[in-house]
């Protein structure tokens, strides 16, 4: 277990300019209180990435900081929402024709899952050029 005194300690060179000296040091810290449990949630998700709490806390919350506007999609979630909505499609059409059998039922749904990571990963990828045509790109 981690106690709260560990610190990193990043050895900066010296700089004659005060904006790169910023830039290379850490000398600002956040402080938060968690219960015992939270604390060992936390801990576990440090030591299942291989890092130390203070590192994995600061990434996290740097990537959740640079996010911003961004939508996070839980692709596991949208491949079932892409699985629903292929069945559903399939369930009306098939419906209009008459009643349905339990093995229409069957082959509806083991093509909803034999399709939709392909169909999450292409409505995502759709979305990715989507929102690069109307960003600009950042590093120009």
């Amino acid at each position: 277990m981690a106690s709260t005194n560990d610190k990193s300690h990043e050895i900066v060179p010296p700089s004659s300019s005060t904006a790169l000296a910023n830039e290379t040091s850490r000398a600002r810290s956040i402080a938060t209180r968690l219960t015992a449990a939270e604390f060992c949630e936390v801990e576990a998700a440090a030591a299942n990435a291989g890092k130390k709490v203070a590192e994995w806390l600061r990434e996290v919350a740097l990537a959740h900081a640079r996010a911003g506007q961004e939508e996070q999609t839980d692709p596991i979630l949208l491949a079932e929402i892409m699985a629903i909505r292929a069945m559903m499609v399939n369930l009306f059409a098939k419906a209009s024709q008459g009643p349905l059998s339990a093995e229409d039922l069957r082959k509806m749904s083991a093509y909803s899952d034999s399709i939709k990571e392909q169909k999450a990963e292409e409505f995502l990828a759709q979305r990715r050029r989507r929102n690069s045509l109307r960003t600009p790109d950042k590093a120009s």
